[in-house]
């Protein structure tokens, strides 16, 4: 039986991923997959990092983005005006992946969104267990701050690997509530399908937390310069809520107040979203350190990217 291969290529913020994954398209004949929680909104284009490099010639058509010439699928799904869910992007991932297999050419997933990742290549039993409305009846009467100590008690675990938009964002805390509480979490291991229909390699990219502290903080600066700021501004003209911005977490978050006035300077906004910025990284390398089955290749080590080809290549031919 011969398995859909799937390259996946993981880690936090700033380490170059979507960078490395357009060199390893190029070479094994391969598009993209997004997997990030707020690349799907459409308008989301700088401060979500859509554009690695302002050099590349990127143009935009109906279903996928094409930088230079490689496409990249799962951006501009849906206004940011709505919700999605994991188990939305789960749904149109997959038919994605399978897609680009038919066509003979090899996905590669990208992203640093653990939660995302985790259902999409294992599947999650959170996505199975049903609503309990009489539970919702009692949480949805609760204010934000009500919701958020509730969880910290029940699980401090599940609270320290949310992220600012689910932390801020009273559905998304109800569920999590909801899923501590279902009786049915408890030793499902959930939809294992894909690991029998694909054979997935995964790398992961990381570096000292200083050092990438210091890769996010240059690209803070470097995105503001880029008209992050006239982005944020431009979504709010055509709609986008400041409550909805929050919502959204990290830069558009910290952008709403900007907006609003509650941040003074744009050197005061560039500091309290380096800080933020700072503790999404942590979370991320908290999250990708449980997960097993990851090859790990420091970006600051001398041929790491030659290093990660070689990888690819041994799992790519093999039995091809």
């Amino acid at each position: 039986m011969s398995y859909q291969k799937v390259l996946v290529i993981l880690g936090p913020t700033a380490t170059g991923k979507t960078d490395l994954a357009l060199i390893l398209a190029n070479k094994f004949n391969g598009e993209l997959v997004s997997c990030d929680s707020r690349q799907i909104y459409r308008g989301l284009d700088i401060g979500t990092g859509k554009y690695p490099n302002s050099k590349l010639q990127i143009t935009k058509s109906k279903g996928f983005w094409e930088i230079e010439g490689i496409r990249v699928w799962m951006y501009d799904v849906i206004s940011p005006k709505k919700q999605y869910t994991v188990a939305d992007y789960v749904k149109n991932a997959d038919r994605v992946i399978r897609d680009i297999g038919k066509r003979g050419k090899l996905p590669i997933v990208v992203g640093g969104s653990g939660l995302y990742l985790k259902a999409l290549l294992e599947g999650l039993p959170n996505l199975a267990i049903p609503i309990d409305r009489n539970l919702r009846k009692e949480l949805e009467i609760l204010t934000l701050e009500q919701l958020q100590m509730r969880l910290k008690k029940l699980s401090p675990e599940r609270w320290n690997l949310l992220n600012d938009s689910d932390r801020q964002n009273k559905r998304r805390l109800v569920r999590h509530i909801e899923l501590v509480l279902s009786k049915a979490n408890q030793g499902n291991r959930g939809d294992q399908g894909k690991e029998l229909e694909f054979d997935i390699l995964k790398i992961g990219l990381t570096a000292t937390r200083e050092i990438i502290y210091k890769k996010a903080d240059k690209r803070v600066i470097e995105r503001i310069n880029q008209g992050m700021v006239e982005e944020s501004q431009n979504l709010h003209q055509v709609g986008l809520s400041y409550k909805r911005m929050k919502q959204l977490g990290l830069e558009y978050g910290v952008l709403a107040d900007y907006l609003q006035g509650k941040i003074k300077s744009k050197e005061e906004l560039i500091e309290i979203m380096q800080n933020k910025i700072h503790g999404y990284i942590r979370r991320q390398l908290t999250w990708f350190k449980r997960e097993k089955d990851i090859s790990f290749f420091d970006i600051t080590k001398r041929g790491f990217g030659g290093n990660v080809e070689k990888k690819v290549a041994k799992w790519y031919h093999y039995l091809k």
